[in-house]
């Protein structure tokens, strides 16, 4: 497919999520909310994070910091707004980061900006009021690939040696992954990513067989314990129930939570993140927070 497919794909993805969002307005009177600090002064807007908490929240608040999705070549970090509005009212200090996008930029880049933000929380997290010895990390679908690629390279030397990043600098206690897109090889819809995923290169790199196979990142990671979000109405489920098994092979700490069909609405892919308003959704948020609170002190 080509790079024109891809930009094709973006604007249908992005013209639905608009009216999503539109339709979600609500008062944001008692947040506080940074908006559009840049992780590189480059004035690019994936190189951009916001930064949500309320008020009276305490200097050491947990922090959690959430990679939004969009199949790595749609969206920024507004996307996941109302996602993050609801973790901030439960006492979150909640770090929001974009990233840029294919087909503009290959994945290798856009792991190395995820791992370039992580380490400028580190070192200004006083300036920004973050007590990351309390840190947890969440992404959904593309975003939950990149937050599985920044919790494996955070882990090791030798994948920070073979993907040319520094480390964050930090660990995470845990992570939440929902609906991860763990495949990106794809054989459903999504295969219009397959062939921009590494680009045109003369030279091949030990990464790449990290980006064709990110399941691979397992052999060589110390992940912290991790909680998994998917549902029998998400569209790529069985990425999610890969990426458990695989867990489990490996010995791995994780939960699955795997919910039915939804009763009264459709529990589609990243539901929680798109309609945060739903019980389940609310389920979701209350049961990840508390394993968060389980593993602290991981």
């Amino acid at each position: 497919m080509s790079k024109l497919g891809v930009l094709l794909f973006r604007k249908i993805f992005e013209s639905g999520d608009a009216k999503r969002i539109a339709s979600q307005k609500q008062d944001l009177s008692d947040l506080e909310i940074r908006k559009d600090i840049p992780y590189r002064n480059d004035g690019d807007r994936g190189h951009l994070l916001d930064i949500y908490a309320l008020p009276d929240t305490p200097a050491d608040a947990p922090v959690m910091v959430n990679i939004h999705g969009g199949g790595l070549f749609a969206s920024y970090k507004e996307v996941n707004a109302h996602f993050n509005y609801e973790w901030a009212r439960m006492g979150y200090r909640v770090v929001s980061i974009s990233y840029r996008r294919i087909p503009e930029v290959t994945m290798i880049w856009q792991v190395s900006d995820v791992m370039y933000a992580l380490r400028f929380l580190q070192e200004n997290r006083r300036d920004l009021g973050l007590h990351l010895d309390n840190a947890y990390l969440t992404g959904d679908s593309a975003g939950a690939l990149l937050a599985l690629f920044a919790l494996s390279l955070n882990s090791s030397e030798e994948l920070q040696r073979i993907f040319h990043v520094p480390s964050a600098g930090f660990s995470f206690k845990a992570a939440g992954l929902i609906s991860i897109m763990l495949d990106t090889q794809r054989r459903d819809i999504m295969r219009v990513i397959n062939s921009v995923i590494l680009g045109k290169r003369k030279v091949s790199e030990m990464y790449e067989e990290y980006l064709l196979a990110p399941e691979k990142l397992l052999e060589e990671a110390e992940l912290p314990p991790l909680y998994l979000v998917t549902s029998k109405e998400d569209l790529i489920r069985k990425d999610t129930l890969k990426l458990a098994s695989r867990l489990k092979d490996n010995g791995d700490v994780f939960i699955l939570k795997d919910y039915p069909k939804g009763q009264t609405h459709k529990l589609g892919h990243v539901f929680s993140v798109t309609y945060p308003m739903y019980e389940e959704s609310r389920e979701v948020f209350r049961e990840m927070s508390r394993f968060f609170e389980a593993h602290s002190g991981y």
